[in-house]
């Protein structure tokens, strides 16, 4: 089943993804010797994307929708879970090694077959999904405020595109940018000509750094002394789903 506050609940029931308890039959296959399980129907997720993309083009230019999960309850990587479509020319992953990025294929061929997905879940194990709005800067090593705002209503608008202007107005705006800065790289910015250090990842490993664009003057410009490894939009409510196997 899936689990949202309220206003969570009304947004991505609008997008019409139901990754949660299925009805069907728990059947089973094998792959690479593993037992997996079904935990939905290609269809269900494929929705998800399909709306998104159905979105006016001005209001998710450089805009992309990525799906994020873990293995819970012990928060292991998505990879873990070998989460895969059966189809009829056979298993297509769903993970790949080091990202917990769900990679989802479009194409009206599977729309049509519309081929389980089968997991790798103990019974009392599931997958939870977040949800994630990147942005793709024209520039890769920084952005201007104004370009950071724009992202920011675009965001808005296609809150409202999905839910409609009333549920919009009655859920908080999008104001946070949450930046991944590549290791041993500097953020600074720069206001009125003036330039100052925002953060310094001086670790070995990527780390993220969220900024609020609307505290910062209208001019400012952002820049990273190493390209950003990725540029999301925080997103003012937590959403997410849950895949489960059917309980026995």
């Amino acid at each position: 089943m899936m689990f949202f506050s309220r206003p969570a609940w009304v947004l991505t029931a609008a997008l019409v993804l139901a990754p949660a308890g299925v009805t069907q039959a728990a059947d089973t296959i094998d792959v690479v010797g593993a037992r997996s399980v079904l935990v939905q129907h290609y269809r269900k997720v494929a929705k998800l994307y399909r709306r998104f993309n159905a979105l006016p083009a001005e209001d998710r230019a450089n805009l992309s929708l990525h799906v994020v999960g873990r293995e819970q309850p012990d928060d292991k990587p998505l990879h873990s879970t070998g989460l895969h479509l059966q189809s009829q020319t056979g298993a297509i992953p769903l993970t790949r090694a080091g990202s917990d990025d769900m990679v989802f294929p479009l194409s009206d061929a599977l729309w049509e077959e519309n081929p389980p997905l089968m997991a790798t879940l103990a019974p009392d194990h599931y997958i939870r999904f977040i949800f994630q709005i990147a942005v793709s800067p024209p520039q890769a090593d920084g952005f201007t405020n104004a370009q950071a705002q724009h992202w920011l209503k675009q965001m808005d608008h296609c809150v409202e595109d999905i839910v409609g202007f009333v549920f919009a107005f009655l859920m908080p705006d999008a104001h946070k940018l949450t930046l991944t800065l590549a290791p041993r790289s500097t953020l600074t910015v720069t206001e009125a000509g003036q330039s100052r250090t925002v953060f310094d990842n001086t670790a070995t490993t990527p780390a993220e750094y969220t900024i609020r664009p609307q505290d910062y003057a209208a001019d400012a410009t952002f820049h990273s002394t190493q390209p950003l490894q990725q540029v999301l939009i925080k997103l003012p409510m937590q959403i997410h789903a849950d895949m489960k196997r059917k309980a026995a």
